[in-house]
């Protein structure tokens, strides 16, 4: 069992809702969840829309398997199930993203992690 922190985003459609509903997806995948508030915050590449987002921190359990490599196949399962498509990413359109940014402590996207919309919601459930 690992610790993950997860950054969450979305700059279309109900992005509160998609973020929302994401948490709560989460949290029946996770144990001992922690998770922010939802906030907006600008695009980080100052090139879209600005995003809702949200953090969230629990412990994931997979067995006899890379952990990060599936929690984060799972993690973009469930995007593509929300709306994301190659159509999305090539438009700038995000229903919803999320990503692993800390792995047992330790910092697995660092570019991420100096960014507001992770550092926001880290602050309030660290």
């Amino acid at each position: 069992m690992v610790r993950v922190v997860i950054s969450i985003g979305s700059n279309c459609g109900d992005r509160k809702s998609l973020v929302v509903e994401a948490i709560a997806w989460l949290k029946t995948i996770l144990i001992q969840t922690q998770y922010s508030s939802v906030y907006e915050t600008p695009c980080a590449k100052n090139i879209g829309r600005p995003y809702m987002n949200a953090v969230i921190s629990g412990y994931y359990q997979a067995e006899g398997i890379d952990v990060k490599d599936s929690l984060e196949e799972l993690l973009k399962e469930k995007e593509h199930e929300m709306g994301r498509t190659a159509q999305c990413r090539e438009s700038g359109q995000v229903p919803i993203d999320m990503d692993v940014v800390l792995l047992n402590g330790e910092i697995v996207r660092a570019w991420d992690y100096r960014q507001k919309f992770f550092q926001k919601g880290y602050q309030e459930i660290s």
